[in-house]
């Protein structure tokens, strides 16, 4: 299991994916955190912490997949994602890393997709709460309350 404390940050990446390297970059940038990094290319993930992270992440586990790899999945007939079992996609994500939609950040107890450092510091501030506006902008107390 991917057990995080509120200040420890993981990043599951896949070192062959442009977008995944430059996450990490930003996210090795971080320095409120305790970082750690998990490059699927070296280091794989077993079916249980993949389904433990989908629950993080609030999300089923066809939604683990990546989109521009769903081509993979598809059918002349049918669209045969939505025909794989949730049991049977855990497995194929864990011998296949490379079709798991990443860059993936752990903050403590949630996951989230991460889109841009932006997106990733507004969900968080917004999860975890903000005491205090003092010295926010108008668009930030916006997004916050």
């Amino acid at each position: 299991m991917i057990e995080n404390q509120p200040n420890e940050l993981t990043l599951i990446y896949h070192s062959d994916k442009a977008d995944d390297k430059k996450a990490r970059a930003f996210i090795e940038s971080v320095t409120n955190y305790s970082i750690k990094t998990l490059d699927l290319k070296k280091e794989a993930l077993t079916e249980t912490q993949l389904a433990e992270i989908a629950g993080k992440m609030d999300v089923k586990i066809k939604d683990l997949v990546d989109p521009s790899y769903q081509d993979r999945f598809q059918s002349k007939d049918s669209n045969t994602l939505t025909a794989v079992s949730d049991s049977d996609l855990l497995t194929i994500l864990t011998q296949e890393s490379i079709l798991i939609n990443t860059p993936i950040a752990i903050i403590g107890k949630r996951a989230y997709q991460y889109a841009s450092a932006y997106d990733l510091l507004n969900k968080n501030m917004t999860t975890d709460g903000v005491a205090s506006t003092v010295g926010a902008n108008r668009e930030e107390r916006r997004n916050v309350f």
